[in-house]
């Protein structure tokens, strides 16, 4: 890991870590706030489970094309500036979904969020690689848990809000107003990223360890993404909860990943990341199937917790093992199975909805139990060679 350059001081380095902290931390707050007005925003419209799930789809397609735009932009207007005006259109798109009164109306503004969205998560990831750099040492594993830790936090004032009466709308603007003011605090201690080299050698075709590795990430975040937009509608819909209580599955969800998150280093350190993986994702699908045969609340929140803490280690340790062992360079192979990743977070609520239209939503989320049997399955593949 390069040492911290020495045009940048070590009070700059913190603050610098500091700003892409809470830059994570709000966009895990903001879309947070968002899942947990689903419910809500859905009955508002009259909406049945396959036209959600076609507008969350909207919801994806706004984020893979932010994420073939986005390198492009912070080449010409660099990643901070670029992040800085994702920001800016994502506090604006935030509230509009709870704003409309139509199917395609919020098909349209999901698009919009979904494509802001995609450009604030390229780009804030970008800078954490900066200040990683700057910093020389990992700071990339406590980004990502503020990204959670924001997540629990939207969980939790989304069920108050809905427990007060609070309209969608405005506890969403209120939201995108709070994140508004914190991007304005931090912009000053924004750093700049490094300018980008091209490797031509990282442009060769990913082998088949790369795609296996891409293939446990897109099973994860999968069932991430789908935990994310469709667990309080399961406890809303199939558990019969109030709104107040629907927003507490994801919660649950969110508690035990980012404690995971936070403590996944040493734990893997201590009983190595296989049988971690192996035993974690194996425990959670027996857990999550148990928890859809029952119907009942307490399983269903002891089964989502056990989810997020076996799903927290998921990215860190495939990340690195793909750095390790590209045959080109440590970021292309990230980069392959990040992208690959990223897909199944995106296309996963979408397919739940489509799933559910034509067989309900607890056999949809019987798709979630097969996923985290396969990454049971498919750890073996992180033993060091």
């Amino acid at each position: 890991m390069p040492i911290a350059s020495l045009t940048q001081t070590p009070s700059r380095v913190s603050a610098a870590h500091r700003a892409i902290a809470a830059v994570f931390f709000c966009n895990g707050l903001g879309f947070a706030s968002w899942v947990s007005r689903i419910p809500a925003v859905r009955d508002g419209i009259g909406l049945g489970e396959g036209e959600l799930g076609t507008a969350l789809f909207a919801l994806a397609a706004g984020a893979i094309v932010a994420f073939r735009l986005s390198a492009k932009g912070a080449d010409i207007l660099g990643t901070r500036m670029q992040l800085l005006l994702a920001a800016a259109l994502y506090c604006f798109a935030l509230p509009q979904p709870a704003l409309v009164g139509s199917h395609i109306s919020l098909a349209v503004t999901l698009f919009v969020f979904g494509a802001a969205n995609g450009a604030v998560d390229v780009t804030m990831n970008a800078l954490g690689v900066e200040v990683e750099r700057q910093a020389g040492r990992p700071v990339m594993s406590s980004l990502h848990g503020m990204w959670s830790a924001g997540g629990l936090s939207g969980a939790v004032l989304g069920s108050l809000a809905a427990h007060q009466g609070l309209p969608p709308a405005v506890h969403l603007t209120l939201v995108a107003v709070l994140l508004a003011g914190v991007m304005l605090a931090v912009r000053p201690s924004l750093p700049e990223a490094s300018p980008a080299h091209d490797t031509p050698a990282a442009k060769g075709r990913p082998d088949a360890t790369m795609l296996l590795l891409g293939t446990m990430a897109l099973c994860a975040f999968l069932v991430e993404g789908a935990m994310a937009d469709w667990s309080a509608v399961l406890l809303r819909d199939t558990l019969s909860t109030s709104e107040a209580v629907a927003p507490w599955g994801y919660a649950a969800f969110a508690v035990a990943m980012t404690a995971m998150r936070f403590a996944g280093d040493r734990v893997t350190l201590k009983f190595g990341a296989v049988g971690v993986l192996r035993f974690g994702n194996l425990l959670g699908a027996v857990a999550l199937a148990a928890a859809l045969f029952t119907q009942s609340l307490a399983i269903t929140l002891f089964a989502f917790v056990l989810a997020g803490a076996s799903l927290a280690i998921v990215a860190p340790v495939v990340f690195a093992t793909a750095g390790r062992r590209s045959r080109t360079t440590p970021g292309h192979g990230i980069a392959l199975v990040a992208s690959v990743g990223y897909a199944g977070f995106l296309l996963g609520p979408p397919v739940i909805g489509w799933i559910a239209s034509l067989a309900g939503l607890g056999t949809a989320f019987g798709l979630l139990v097969v996923l985290m049997a396969a990454l049971a399955a498919m750890s073996g593949q992180l033993r060091e060679q």
